[in-house]
């Protein structure tokens, strides 16, 4: 019986120090300047069974079977731009039918987009700004008397 139990113990303790190298957030992933760090659901799943039967010859007894799987599945990425984090989600299914890279490249071109749009944004407070101060300047020098 012992046997049996120390098999189990085994399996047992290796899942679990497998379940622990999987985390929830994973390794960060630098896009150009985005951080993307990848958010996963983990499922565990163990099951184990056996005999210790009495022996009629030397190689009869004890009988076991044991086994275990661990799924890690992409829900969504926490992207970091500008000191700015938002959740940027991907389905199930997209990971399933094209890999983590096609289901990331909906998330990168969102980010794309997302880019875009402040630095044009940046950019028209910029010329704003610029517009603002060049009439500023032409103001102060029509003020100034002719000699």
């Amino acid at each position: 019986m012992s046997q049996l139990l120390n098999i189990f113990e085994f399996t047992t303790t290796q899942i679990r120090a497998l379940a622990q190298e999987q985390s929830v957030a994973d390794t960060p992933i630098v896009v150009g300047d985005v951080t993307l760090i990848p958010i996963s659901k983990l499922s565990c799943g163990f099951s184990c069974g056996g005999s210790d039967l009495a022996q009629k010859k030397a190689a009869d007894g004890l009988m076991a079977g044991a086994g275990a799987k661990v799924n890690k599945t992409p829900l969504s990425f926490l992207a970091v731009q500008n000191g700015q984090v938002q959740v940027l989600s991907v389905s199930a299914e997209e990971v399933k039918k094209n890999g983590i890279m096609g289901a990331i490249k909906p998330v990168l071109s969102t980010l794309k987009e997302m880019s875009a749009s402040k630095k044009a944004a940046k950019a028209e407070a910029e010329a704003q700004t610029q517009a603002a101060t060049d009439n500023a300047i032409a103001q102060s020098i029509a003020q100034i008397p002719d000699k």
